[in-house]
């Protein structure tokens, strides 16, 4: 069965929900930066391996920067062997150019489909939907699509108000999860539940949840 979705405002602090932790206990979690290329990923990758080991979770960070990290043979090996992944804050859209259609986003695929867990905090979690957010504009693009359907907007008290709102005009029918800095959304393979600071858009209105199970 596949493993549990977890997507995040932000990268964690002393307001991350406990319940992640819980979801992420008893496995070793790959920590990927890929968002943060450009504003020092390795303080980005430091932050949540901290805040991992601090949790009792085991972690080992990879840094993934670049397509060629993506294809790198020891990289994809470990990311075969893990039991989670998290994807830190930052741009999504490098992040995507980063990691769509390599051998390492099919290894955390198929890790997942086996049971491993996926955080995206930030970008991260604006990454693995399909159609994603757009930081450049307020728009949609094309996403990782691991979450299809759907769209997030994380860590939006950041975004001007005026782009959300475009983007849930946009979206339609598909449902737009807006995630605050302290917020969580989180699928634990079975059922939808948030934690926080969460928003739930569809067709421009307030939804709920549902608007998730039915997708």
């Amino acid at each position: 069965m596949a493993g549990p979705v977890i997507l995040l405002g932000a990268d964690p602090s002393a307001t991350t929900p406990a319940a992640v932790a819980g979801l992420l206990a008893g496995r070793t979690v790959v920590v990927l930066p890929t968002t943060a290329a450009f504003v020092h990923p390795a303080r980005a990758a430091g932050r949540v391996a901290d805040w991992l080991t601090g949790q009792g979770v085991a972690n080992q960070v990879l840094m993934v920067l670049n397509r060629r990290d993506a294809s790198d043979g020891a990289i994809v090996d470990a990311a075969r062997a893990a039991g989670g992944f998290w994807l830190t804050d930052g741009t999504a859209m490098h992040a995507r150019g980063v990691l769509k259609e390599t051998p390492l986003w099919e290894a955390m695929c198929v890790a997942h489909g086996e049971g491993a867990a996926i955080v995206g905090a930030g970008g991260g979690a604006m990454l693995l939907t399909d159609p994603m957010a757009d930081e450049r504009g307020g728009g949609l693009t094309l996403g990782l699509g691991l979450l299809s359907r759907m769209a997030v907007v994380a860590g939006h008290g950041c975004w001007p108000l005026h782009m959300v709102r475009r983007i849930r005009d946009l979206a339609g029918e598909v449902p737009v999860v807006t995630v605050g800095d302290d917020g969580a959304v989180v699928f634990d393979g079975d059922r939808w539940s948030s934690h926080g600071s969460v928003e739930v858009h569809q067709r421009g209105t307030s939804a709920t949840l549902a608007a998730l199970e039915a997708r």
